[in-house]
């Protein structure tokens, strides 16, 4: 393999590896510089189902995008739960569908929501990722 096509071959992956994993579809992200919470467990399911859990975020934790299982790219709805620790933490959080913000959550202690794909909700205080 010549030395031009190596470099076209790497350039290829490392611009699929930093593309968007919410390209796809759900992601619930995590407002760092308005969250104030040490703590938040967010639990994701589709309306009337059983929810599961998501993720424990923990404020040392530097992701702030976290896809949602691929069986529910398609789901037209998503049920988010979030419970912050301590329970008077601000917790500024945002659901998006193929990058869109859909659903803002601005709360303490503890959310219920649930997000529709086609929503787009200006509330949301960090509509791209905090990722560089």
């Amino acid at each position: 393999m010549t030395k031009r096509a190596m470099t076209v071959v790497v350039g290829a992956a490392l611009a699929f590896s930093a593309a968007p994993a919410f390209a796809r579809g759900w992601v619930v992200r995590i407002c760092r510089g308005q969250t104030e919470a040490s703590a938040i467990k967010i639990s994701v399911g589709a309306p009337g189902s059983t929810d599961q859990l998501l993720v424990n975020w923990q404020s040392d934790n530097t992701e702030t995008d976290f896809p949602v299982s691929k069986k529910l790219d398609s789901a037209p709805q998503l049920h988010v739960n979030a419970d912050s620790e301590p329970a008077d933490g601000k917790v500024a959080m945002c659901v998006l569908y193929k990058g869109k913000p859909t659903k803002a959550m601005n709360f303490n202690d503890l959310l219920d929501v649930t997000a529709d794909k086609q929503g787009t909700d200006k509330d949301c205080r960090c509509p791209k990722s905090g990722k560089k």
